[in-house]
C-alpha cells in the first residue's frame, strides 16, 4: 500500500443516532473529506470538523445521484492528495452499499482502506418494528435480497420465486418501485395469501411508519397507506409477530413534531428529552448565546468574592458562563468564598449541583421578582453585598428591587450575551412554514422575542399544522402573552424535564 491518504468505507447505520458506532463517531469527527448519501442522519453530519470537505453524493430533488464510477475515482483522487477520507453510508457498507465495488477500486489503485460495519437497515428496522427476524417456533433462516432494477426492465433479476419455496424470513430492499412483481413472484412460488407481511419506512427515526398486513393484501395496504421509498419490506411467518402498537411506536411522543427554539448549543439536552419520549424534533435556534464581559468588571469581582453573602444566578446561561470564567482563573471551588448561592430557577439551579455546589435557594416560581422577594424575606439584605450574574437581555426588576426594597448593595456581572438568529430560508424553517408543527416549545423570553421579530418568515402556510405554545416557566409565559401569543402549556417548574414531562401529559390526555 501507499503512504498517501487512508479511506474508510463506514456504515452509519439505518437512521437513529443512537445505532451509530463509537468508532463511526470518531472517523467522521476526525476525517479531513467527507464523502456521504442523503440516507446519513443530517445531526451525524454536523459532527465534522470546521474544515472537513464535505460531499454528497446523494440523489436530491432536481439532481441525479453522483454515477457509482465518478463516486470511486472521487475517493482514490482525494485519498492520492493524501487526505483522510470518510465514505459515509447508511447501513452496513457491505450490505447493498456498494462497499464491495469501491474497495475493488481501492485495492486496484494501491490505497489503504478500512471497513467500518454499521446497523444494516433490515436488522435496525426489524427491532423497531417489533419484527423478529428468527423465531424457534416461526422462522429459523433469513434472507436479505434487493428489489431494485432499472425500471426498464420487465423481468427481477432475484428469483423471489425460488427464496419463496426456500421459507424463513425474506428482507427486501430498495423494492418499492416493483412491489406488485415482487409480490406476485413469491405468490407464484409458493407463498400463500395470509402469509405475514410488513412494510417499515424510515425505520429507525421518529418519522417511521409501518404497514401490517399480509402478502394478500400487501400492494392495496401500502398504496393506501401512502407509503414510500426508503422502506424495507419483510415477509414470513416471524413477521406475524409484529403489531400495530410496538414498542418503539408506542412512546408518548410518537408521531408529534416539537419545535425546540433554544441556540443550538444548548438544544442538545432538550432534544435528547423529547427524543427518549419518541418526538420528532426540529431545531428552529432562534437565539445565538455567546460570552461577553468586561474583562476589567470581572477582574474586580473575582477579586472580591469573599466580601458578597449572595451570588445570584439569573439564567442557565449565565451560570454556565459565569463558571466556565471562574474555573480559569480558580482551580478550587471553595474560592467562591462564604456568598450563598441563588438561582431564579430549577433547571439554572442544576448547573449548579452538578459541580457539586449546594443552592440555597430557589423561588417557587422562576422569575426575577419571586426570586427578588425570596431573598428580601430570607433575612434582611440593608448594606448586603449582593452579586448578580445575568446577560444583555435580562430584566432589570430584579437589581432595581433587590437595591430599592432590599436596601442591598448590588454588583452587576454580565456573562454573555444572547442575539437574535435569522432563520431566513434555512431547511429547518422552509419545513416548518410549509408542514407546521404540533408543539413549539419556548425556554427563555429571548427566544420568545425573537420568534416574534421573525413572525413573517415563519408564517405557517394554510395547511400546515398550527401548534400549541410550551413555556418553561412564568416569566417566558409573561412573555408570550404580553406578544398576544397564546400559552397553551407551561412547565410546573423551570426545569427542561418538566417542561417535556408537561407535553407527555398534554398528549397523552388528547389519545
Amino acid at each position: 500500500m501507499s503512504g498517501t491518504g487512508k479511506v474508510y468505507l463506514v456504515g452509519a447505520g439505518p437512521g437513529d443516532l443512537g445505532l451509530v458506532t463509537s468508532r463511526a463517531y470518531d472517523l467522521v469527527a476526525s476525517c479531513e473529506v467527507l464523502v456521504h448519501d442523503n440516507l446519513v442522519n443530517p445531526d451525524l453530519l454536523e459532527k465534522v470538523s470546521p474544515d472537513c470537505e464535505r460531499i454528497d453524493v446523494g440523489k436530491q430533488p432536481g439532481r441525479h445521484a453522483v454515477p457509482q464510477e465518478e463516486i470511486a475515482e472521487l475517493l482514490v483522487s482525494k485519498a492520492q492528495e493524501g487526505k483522510i477520507v470518510v465514505r459515509l453510508k447508511g447501513g452496513d457498507p457491505f450490505v447493498f452499499g456498494r462497499g464491495g465495488e469501491e474497495m475493488t477500486v481501492l485495492e486496484e489503485a494501491g490505497l489503504s482502506y478500512e471497513i467500518v460495519p454499521g446497523v444494516t437497515a433490515a436488522l435496525g428496522c426489524a427491532a423497531y418494528a417489533g419484527i423478529p427476524l428468527t423465531h424457534r417456533d416461526h422462522g429459523s433462516s433469513i434472507s436479505f435480497l434487493t428489489g431494485h432494477e432499472d425500471v426498464a426492465k420487465e423481468a427481477l433479476r432475484v428469483d423471489f420465486g425460488k427464496f419463496a419455496a426456500a421459507g424463513g424470513t425474506l428482507c427486501v430492499y430498495m423494492g418499492m418501485g416493483k412491489l406488485e412483481q415482487i409480490v406476485d413472484e413469491l405468490a407464484a412460488g409458493g407463498l400463500k395469501g395470509n402469509t405475514p407481511a410488513v412494510v417499515v419506512q424510515q425505520g429507525t427515526l421518529p418519522t417511521q411508519t409501518k404497514v401490517v398486513s399480509n402478502l394478500g393484501k400487501l400492494t392495496q395496504d401500502v398504496q393506501d397507506a401512502g407509503l414510500v421509498a426508503p422502506s424495507i419490506i419483510f415477509v414470513g411467518n416471524a413477521v406475524g409477530l409484529s403489531r400495530d402498537d410496538d414498542w418503539f411506536s408506542s412512546r408518548p411522543l410518537f408521531g408529534k413534531r416539537i419545535v425546540v427554539t433554544r441556540a443550538r448549543a444548548q438544544a442538545v439536552e432538550l432534544k435528547s428529552l423529547l427524543e427518549q419520549e419518541g418526538a420528532e424534533v426540529l431545531e428552529l435556534p432562534l437565539i445565538q448565546v455567546v460570552s461577553e464581559v468586561d474583562k476589567q468588571i470581572a477582574s474586580e469581582v473575582f477579586a472580591g468574592l469573599g466580601t458578597y453573602e449572595w451570588i445570584v444566578f439569573t439564567s442557565v446561561n449565565g451560570a454556565s458562563k459565569f463558571f466556565d470564567l471562574f474555573l480559569r482563573g480558580f482551580k478550587d471551588l471553595r474560592s467562591l468564598g462564604p456568598a450563598r448561592l441563588a438561582c431564579v430557577g430549577a433547571s439554572t439551579a442544576e448547573v449548579l449541583e452538578r459541580l457539586h455546589l449546594q443552592v440555597d435557594l430557589v423561588p417557587d416560581k422562576a422569575t426575577a421578582e419571586n426570586l427578588a422577594k425570596a431573598l428580601i424575606d430570607t433575612e434582611s439584605l440593608d448594606s448586603a453585598n449582593v452579586l448578580v450574574v445575568t446577560g444583555n437581555r435580562n430584566r432589570d426588576i430584579l437589581v432595581e428591587m433587590l437595591d430599592s426594597v432590599g436596601h442591598a448593595i448590588v454588583d452587576l456581572l454580565q456573562v454573555y450575551a444572547t442575539d437574535f438568529t435569522n432563520l431566513g430560508d434555512v431547511p429547518e424553517a422552509t419545513r416548518f412554514r410549509r408542514e407546521g408543527a404540533d408543539a413549539i416549545v419556548f425556554a427563555s423570553s429571548s427566544a420568545v422575542d425573537s420568534y416574534v421579530e421573525q413572525e413573517d418568515e415563519l408564517r405557517l402556510d394554510e395547511a400546515a399544522r398550527r401548534p400549541i405554545h410550551c413555556s418553561i416557566g412564568p416569566a417566558t409565559s409573561r412573555s408570550l402573552r404580553d406578544n398576544e401569543l397564546s400559552v397553551d402549556l407551561e412547565a410546573p417548574k423551570a426545569s427542561l424535564s418538566a417542561m417535556v414531562e408537561s407535553l407527555v401529559q398534554h398528549f397523552g390526555n388528547l389519545q
